[in-house]
């Protein structure tokens, strides 16, 4: 039996009472076991589930990864029956985890509230929290006040229980639970002052007046409360309190109910207003035929009218006393605090409210300034994912209510104080001067309740322009409170939502978030087209998450708006190319760009960095002598790369520097497992592996793909690539990760020289992607580049010619669909014919690709422009042309990257080879396929490339080359002699 503990905390247990590690503390499995845990026997709907925990995702992807969620839940605590599901609900079997907060209702509910009080050991799900939905939170917040809620009426409860049994002692300590869990509560305090001085503990009651005292001064600036001195007052004077019994169940006319605060009224402030309301607890004085008790000593010498009166007197007097003490104590407190006003919290809270601004010296005709900047800027700085509205009105409102004439110059202190008691966390103070014609703004953000500065900024312009006057003043606040330079706002984006989904992604990525980063830089975008530095900040995301296909995407918009950069950004995005739009650099032009970021990294770490993991990925496709060398180079250039946890992860994968099993992901970086999952198999440690293997159903996407794409291209740990594409293939959920994971697969198997499993993958392709072609294209690269099944690829051929209208018969090509995947058909047609001879169709291909551009977004597609180049190439080396070897070197200069030219940097540097050997030229054709970019999209056609390179690396005289390349293809192709003979 397991148990499910969510009062205090938020863990899984076994029956000793040990909590559960590993996947059953992940917070996503706790939160799932928490919603059905409160949820009862009654369980949930599946939509309500996806709407709680995966609030922002796409419905299919929702309901994936709730499916996902089941299973992992299921296998962390090591049971089938966890669950009791149906196509619409899922529940929880309750007779194999036990739930804390089930048995704590369930026992309020059958009366057994001294039971239900003991099981209580905290807030619900206490320090629990799931960043990524918003909708967790506030149904956290909201079961947490409803269980507190429940805990304070038992409580109460139970104390009256106790005082009506003149057991003070138990009542004490219900009271001090109550006072523990309401500490501000003055009524609470009173009641408790009560119960210790009823038991005979005077000093404890005072010293709960002092307690609360300091608690209010401490937390609310606020005088003491009005009431609780008084009682405190008469504790320290009152001879006669210890024999009194406030409690008692008959009426004790021995008491004084006029003073006694247990019978009287317990006055609850209205934060740093006056007391604005009145608490009054009064007693019950019931069982009115009740013998009077006999009195005691102190009360001899009392007049007897007083035990004799008849009750209705009693009250009437007991009520005329309680209004008088109230009125006193409202009198006391407005005198005692101030400013004197009715300002109460707004109805809605509002994290950030402005002052009105000051508008002293400007001329007088701008006085509408000081309540029109309070409506403009509000809106502009209300916080979107708060979904709260800011309604200015009730700011200026209150501030009138305190009054604070238009006129009057307001110190900061007391507009600090002001915010407090609206429930702001910020305030915005300002002013304004100038003429009718041009004004100068000036805002600082005040921190509640410090009053520090958290941001500042000034602003100029004319006067007809205020609204972009006042957008331009809110980007620079917003930025500066992001930690980031105020004057980003201007040269940015004029989108403040833009701006602030991009300062979330710039807190993300602060974080080590990527794909929280990545996804708030995509919204960035998705708000204003051109923010460029947005674009670029999405690239760079998505080239750490290894996601080829999103990288394409972003550096389109970062290029088409390079201009924007300034000097530093543009040569983060020239260390992608440096070339015009979607144009491959030559590599003298990208050695250059490197050259120019690696004088500017000393000091900055993100530059180093950067700079780092380009080498690392795209050195060997720009020919760079050593790149592994020249890369561990440039990440240790910034003086702050040992603590920088991007850096120090890549240069422990890249075995620079060692790795302690004990590092953490703070000092790894986000790639973390697959850090460790190749230091692993460096030092052939077979126990961290194993771990690794066995716990690899948790990593993420971006670990699995790292791990998937290492295994493959270093052709180490096959089988645990193999695994991570399987997970990866569970956690697609969009249509493109699933195309991503099956083209994972179709490499492994081409790798592995498993030709029968590669073609029901790519039949699998074209079911997941029907019309897309893009199994019909890989069937044809297949066979050219990958010893693939040639029928399968004329078959294929056909099929892509009837879409790409390219006969050789008619002589013409004529276009018969307008999808994005056209320009990539017709690459992949120019090279089939090419290769056959067929040079019309051949060139009828490359003439309507010539002149092309676009973004090579679909699967298994390619730069028009450069394909072309690649198909002439081809058919010139193939007819002995003149300029054969010209066109040939002018392609083979290019920086044939993936994030340039997509699918044909994969198989690129194998055509290339093969035409430098039919012209002769083997040391040009072993150094061009060698010149392959690293661990970036699906190396499928790897193992043939390491096999061409050993037999070129021979014939050239290189053997030590020449048995690294061929140790490495045979690390896939095992049992030796599984692979099909090399083409001749």
């Amino acid at each position: 039996m397991l148990s499910l503990y969510t009062l205090g905390g938020a863990y899984v247990a076994d029956e000793s009472g040990t909590a559960l590690s590993g996947a059953a503390s992940q917070k996503r499995v706790l939160s799932l076991l928490a919603v059905l845990a409160v949820a009862g026997e009654a369980g949930l709907s599946r939509d309500k589930l996806v709407g709680l925990l995966w609030p922002e995702a796409e419905e299919e992807r929702a309901r994936h990864s709730l499916t996902q969620a089941l299973y992992v839940a299921r296998r962390a605590l090591g049971t089938d029956d966890l669950f009791v599901l149906s196509p619409t609900s899922v529940r929880l079997n309750f007779g194999v985890l036990a739930c804390d907060v089930c048995a704590f209702e369930a026992e309020l509910d059958a009366g057994e509230l001294e039971a239900a009080v003991a099981r209580y050991g905290g807030p619900f799900l206490d320090g629990f929290f799931l960043g990524s939905s918003a909708e967790f939170e506030r149904w956290t917040t909201g079961q947490r006040e409803r269980l507190e809620s429940r805990l304070v009426q038992t409580l109460e409860e139970l104390a009256s229980r106790a005082e009506a049994s003149s057991e003070y002692a138990r009542a004490v300590e219900w009271r001090r639970r109550l006072a523990t869990l309401r500490p501000l509560d003055s009524a609470a305090v009173v009641r408790l002052m009560s119960a210790l001085a009823g038991s005979g503990d005077r000093a404890g009651a005072i010293q709960q007046a002092r307690l609360h005292a300091t608690l209010l001064h401490h937390e609310l600036e606020l005088d003491p409360d009005p009431v609780v001195e008084a009682l405190a007052a008469r504790l320290r004077t009152d001879v006669s309190w210890q024999s009194e019994e406030p409690f008692s169940s008959a009426p004790d006319d021995s008491i004084d109910e006029s003073t006694d605060p247990a019978a009287g009224a317990a006055v609850e402030a209205d934060d740093d207003d006056a007391v604005a309301t009145a608490i009054v607890e009064v007693h019950p004085l019931h069982h009115e035929e009740h013998v009077a008790p006999a009195r005691a000593p102190h009360d001899i010498g009392r007049p007897i009218a007083d035990v004799v009166l008849p009750l209705w007197v009693r009250w009437t007097v007991l009520s005329v006393i309680v209004l008088a003490l109230v009125g006193t104590g409202v009198l006391i407190g407005r005198a005692r605090r101030s400013p004197a006003s009715q300002l109460h919290p707004l109805s809605v809270r509002q994290r950030v409210v402005v002052a009105p601004f000051r508008v002293a010296g400007a001329s007088p005709s701008l006085g509408y300034l000081r309540d029109g900047v309070v409506e403009l800027l509000s809106t502009r700085l209300a916080d979107d994912s708060a979904a709260r509205s800011i309604d200015a009105g009730a700011v200026l409102g209150a501030w009138r209510a305190a009054g604070l004439a238009p006129a009057m110059d307001v110190p900061r202190d007391t507009v600090v104080k002001l915010a407090r008691r609206l429930g702001a966390e910020r305030v915005v103070i300002g002013s304004a001067v100038g003429t009718p014609a041009r004004i100068i703004l000036r805002a600082e953000v005040l921190v509640v309740p410090s009053g520090t500065v958290s941001a500042d900024a000034s602003i100029s312009g004319p006067v007809d322009s205020l609204t972009t006057l006042i957008d331009r003043l809110a980007g620079q606040l917003l930025a500066a409170e992001a930690g980031e330079d105020a004057q980003l706002a201007l040269q940015t984006t004029r989108s403040l939502p833009a701006l602030r989904a991009f300062l979330a992604g710039q807190a993300a990525l602060r974080g080590l978030d990527y794909t929280a980063a990545l996804r708030q830089y995509n919204a960035a975008v998705a708000r204003d087209s051109s923010f460029a530095l947005a674009a670029l900040q999405a690239a760079t995301m998505a080239d750490r998450l290894l996601d080829v296909a999103q990288l394409r995407r972003s550096l389109a918009v970062a290029w088409a708006h390079r201009e924007a950069l300034n000097e530093r950004d543009r040569m983060r995005l020239d260390a992608y190319g440096p070339s015009p739009f979607f144009a491959p650099a030559n590599r003298p032009q990208q050695w250059a760009a490197w050259q120019r970021m690696s004088e500017h990294v000393s000091g900055d770490a993100d530059l180093g960095f950067a700079l780092g993991w380009r080498i690392h990925h795209d050195g060997a496709a720009a020919g760079l002598p050593d790149p592994r060398a020249r890369a561990i180079e440039a990440l240790r250039q910034s003086a702050l790369s040992n603590s920088h946890p991007p850096t120090r992860g890549l240069l422990t994968s890249m075995g620079a520097i060692p790795i302690d099993s004990g590092v953490s992901v703070a000092r790894l970086g986000p790639l973390a497992p697959f850090v460790r999952w190749r230091a692993a198999i460096a030092r052939s440690d077979s126990v961290a592996r194993a771990h690794i293997r066995d716990t690899i159903f948790r990593l993420g996407p971006a670990n699995l793909r790292a791990i998937a794409l290492g295994s493959q291209y270093d052709g180490v740990a096959i089988d645990d690539g193999a695994l991570a594409t399987e997970y990866l293939a569970a956690r697609a959920t969009r249509p493109a990760e699933r195309v991503d994971a099956l083209l994972a697969e179709h490499a492994g198997a081409l790798l592995r020289g498993r030709f029968g499993p590669a073609l029901d993958v790519l039949a699998r392709l074209d079911r997941a992607q029907p019309g897309s072609f893009a199994a019909q294209r890989l069937r044809v690269l297949d066979a050219l580049y990958g010893d693939g099944d040639s029928t399968a690829a004329i078959a294929a051929a056909r099929e892509l010619a009837a879409v790409a209208g390219v006969n050789a018969e008619a002589g013409s090509g004529v276009a018969l669909t307008t999808s994005e995947s056209r320009d990539a058909n017709l690459c992949v047609l120019g090279q089939w014919h090419a290769s056959r001879g067929d040079s019309v169709t051949a060139r009828q291909a490359a003439k309507l690709l010539h002149g092309r551009r676009g973004v090579a977004v679909a699967a298994v597609s390619a730069s028009p422009a450069v394909c072309a180049d690649l198909i002439d190439a081809a058919l010139a080396v193939g007819s002995r042309s003149r300029e054969a070897r010209a066109r040939l070197l002018r392609i083979d200069t290019l920086v044939l990257a993936p994030q340039v030219v997509g699918d044909l940097s994969t198989y690129a540097p194998l055509m290339i080879a093969r035409s430098y050997e039919r012209l002769g030229d083997t040391p040009r054709a072993l150094a061009a396929i060698r010149r392959r970019p690293y661990m970036m999209d699906w190396p499928r056609y790897l193992a043939i490339m390491l096999r061409e390179e050993a037999r070129l690396a021979e014939r050239a005289g290189d053997l030590a080359g020449s048995r690294r390349a061929l140790e490495q293809y045979h690390s896939y192709r095992e049992p030796a002699g599984s692979e099909p003979p090399a083409p001749k």
